[in-house]
């Protein structure tokens, strides 16, 4: 058993902030440092994932390029994340809405 350290996931922030919400750290819940039952074990080495949409090389050519204004919303000015793990879908207006 050892004594306290400073969290692994955020860095001692105890959570990140996202806009103007503060999501608590999921590993400290919020302390900023763990020990003893929570401290980390080695990270799970990642599943390997397909690149984003929006670096697939078909954006090369200028017919698909010209059909869509955005690459990230395709012209809707919403852009949907789902999470699989935790079960749930994200949606946020894209960068490209705000610019004019």
């Amino acid at each position: 058993m050892t004594g306290p350290m400073m969290c692994p996931e955020c860095g001692g922030h105890r959570g990140h902030r996202l806009g103007g919400l503060f999501l608590a750290c999921m590993l400290c819940h919020g302390r900023g440092w763990v020990s003893g039952g929570r401290e980390p074990e080695e990270r799970p080495r990642p599943v390997y994932e397909p690149p984003p949409v929006w670096e697939d090389p078909r954006w090369l050519d200028p017919m698909v390029a010209g059909a869509f204004p955005c690459r990230y919303c395709l012209g809707c000015g919403t852009v949907s994340h789902v999470n699989r793990d935790r079960g749930i879908l994200v949606t946020l207006a894209c960068t490209c809405a705000s610019r004019p």
